[in-house]
């Protein structure tokens, strides 16, 4: 079965009563929170989403921190420490982690094992970064997410694998399906984005021009006989979720 994801940033606080009031009426089966150290943790208002059931934190800031480059310093441990106590708050059984731009296999060894925990996934990525254009290196490709899966379980991201296949050129559907029986991901993000570039997009999936009712079928068929959880990283709009939810009913559809 697929359980559907709320997608939520740890200083959003003027979401979470709705994200509870959303989730005890059936509206999502689960959260990812991201924990952005821009801002210190308000743990009493966080502590709301305990309600929720939270699957997954996700590390960050990524940008200000450093952590798109994962060549971890003294920077990096702040964020760091502030994504395990989030995590260790929620009891999350998932860490989610991004590979990287600029490694190879060995230097991505070299800096996972400075944080290594077993809650870890390492999420799959696009080539061309939506920031400064610039080709990511590493967590890619298939073949590099294989060589992953060996270490860590991966986090497929729909919309960046579409858009990694995009890059290279590949059948987005075979790719899809490939990655599905290598990789055996149980947990998964999604967004919209158009198939007519191959820049990392977080749009919404009706506006997508990939076959989003092909994705549902194929998650579909993938989950029947287990829970897999699919997170929804689409735009939010406004002051509500009410974007998140019209998102995931049009996924359902």
């Amino acid at each position: 079965m697929i359980k559907y994801g709320l997608k939520i940033w740890s200083n959003n606080t003027h979401l979470f009563d709705e994200a509870v009031e959303r989730y005890k009426k059936g509206y999502f089966d689960f959260a990812e929170v991201y924990s952005n150290s821009e801002f210190e943790h308000d743990y009493d208002a966080l502590n709301k989403l305990k309600e929720l059931s939270v699957q997954g934190v996700h590390v960050g800031h990524l940008d200000k921190a450093g952590f798109h480059n994962f060549f971890l310093t003294e920077e990096q441990k702040k964020p760091w420490n502030m994504t395990i106590e989030l995590s260790n708050f929620f009891d999350a059984p998932r860490i989610i982690v991004h590979p990287a731009v600029e490694h190879n296999w060995e230097s991505f060894q070299e800096n996972l094992a400075k944080i290594d925990d077993p809650r870890i996934l390492i999420e799959s990525m696009p080539i061309v970064s939506p920031f400064d254009s610039k080709l990511r290196k590493f967590g890619g490709s298939l073949d590099d997410l294989r060589k992953i899966y060996k270490q860590k379980p991966i986090c497929l991201d729909i919309s960046k694998f579409i858009k990694a296949c995009v890059y290279y050129k590949l059948d987005y559907k075979n790719s899809i399906e490939e990655a599905l029986k290598d990789l055996q991901p149980e947990y998964f993000h999604i967004s919209g984005c158009s198939i007519d570039n191959p820049i990392d997009e977080h749009g919404n999936l009706y506006e997508a021009n990939f076959d989003v009712s092909w994705v549902y079928k194929i998650l579909e068929k993938y989950a029947k006989d287990k829970d897999i959880f699919l997170v929804f990283e689409t735009p939010k709009v406004g002051m509500d979720l009410e974007n998140d939810i019209k998102n995931m009913d049009f996924f359902r559809k």
